[in-house]
């Protein structure tokens, strides 16, 4: 039996994933509360062929609202962007003292709900009846061509592991129209993102950037690709809220906001390839078997696909590298 042997280039880089891929080291995320639109909109980071046009508050007050940065320490990052909350986001970092028995952070913001998230929520959000604290951002944009639209996201809870079924807060996203059919944001197992079924085997309490790591929890950082849109003006509404009550809160970190192409839906990230929800050293024989063709599960080979090419070869294997050791994904 011939025996297979990789090229010398792919082996040297995998050694050298064996070396450097070391959890990175701890930091806290900054956030910087603002209500100023134009820091919203530039920190949702643009790409080129989509065009912000507007950036609208919905509902929510001053303090719901920010802008953060070094969401950086391993095994959960996100680039820079956007943080909406429930309640304040200056209490989102840094992380909870564990051995606290009551869950912070807890902020009523004395806001309503929205229309929208009311009608969504029977039949979509688990044991809902009403939201409150709601913070709604509008974010009209223009593409320049058909095209789909991505953006990345971290949905976080201190509901977590307390009530997460009772109080289900959500973080929904309507695309060109606010009816219920118009959401296009869920989670890894296609449920809309809520503290409830949402958190049920998906949770993460190991963030080391909030005050959403253990006791508490979040989702692993998602991508959300819209179906192709066409050229013209579009409209998103972003939107976290508290479910059944106004305490106990929850935030949405959003990045990325650009075209890109992808299957319609939120998967994600490239890097994860044994899509368990950790970009870690446990994805390396899993990317190897792909690039091998040991491996042909199509959500995998996503995953490896780090250029986007439709194919899973060496000219992918720098992109992991850089997607495990610096997180650059």
């Amino acid at each position: 039996m011939t025996a297979l042997h990789r090229p010398s280039s792919v082996a040297a880089v995998l050694v050298a994933l064996a070396v450097f891929a070391a959890p990175a080291a701890r930091a806290d995320v900054e956030v910087t509360p603002t209500m100023d639109l134009n820091d919203l909109r530039d920190a949702l980071n643009e790409s080129g062929g989509l065009t912000i046009t507007d950036v609208t508050v919905v509902a929510g007050v001053a303090g719901q609202f920010g802008v953060y940065s070094n969401f950086a320490a391993a095994p959960i990052t996100i680039d820079d962007g956007v943080i909406l909350s429930s309640g304040n986001v200056s209490y989102v970092g840094p992380p909870a003292d564990p051995i606290l028995d009551y869950p912070q952070p807890s902020w009523d913001m004395q806001v309503p709900g929205t229309p929208e998230f009311d009608a969504f929520g029977p039949g979509n959000i688990e044991n809902f009846y009403g939201s409150y604290d709601v913070a709604a951002l509008r974010v009209d944009f223009e593409l320049e061509e058909d095209s789909q639209v991505q953006f990345d996201f971290v949905f976080g809870s201190v509901e977590f592991p307390y009530w997460t079924s009772a109080y289900t807060d959500s973080f929904i996203v309507f695309l060109d129209g606010t009816a219920p059919e118009n959401q296009i944001t869920f989670d890894r197992n296609g449920n809309p993102v809520q503290v409830g079924v949402s958190f049920a085997g998906l949770v993460s309490t190991d963030d080391q950037n909030t005050a959403f790591a253990y006791p508490h929890g979040l989702l692993r950082k998602l991508i959300t690709t819209t179906a192709e849109l066409n050229a013209g003006p579009h409209t998103l509404w972003f939107e976290v809220g508290d479910v059944n009550d106004h305490i106990l809160d929850s935030a949405v970190f959003i990045a990325n906001l650009r075209t890109g192409q992808g299957d319609e839906g939120t998967e994600p990230e490239h890097g994860d390839v044994n899509r368990d929800g950790s970009i870690d050293g446990l994805d390396i024989q899993a990317f190897v078997d792909v690039l091998y063709g040991f491996d042909d599960d199509p959500d995998h080979r996503i995953a490896a696909d780090m250029n986007d090419d439709g194919t899973v070869d060496t000219q992918d294997v720098y992109g992991f590298v850089e997607c495990l050791v610096i997180h650059d994904c």
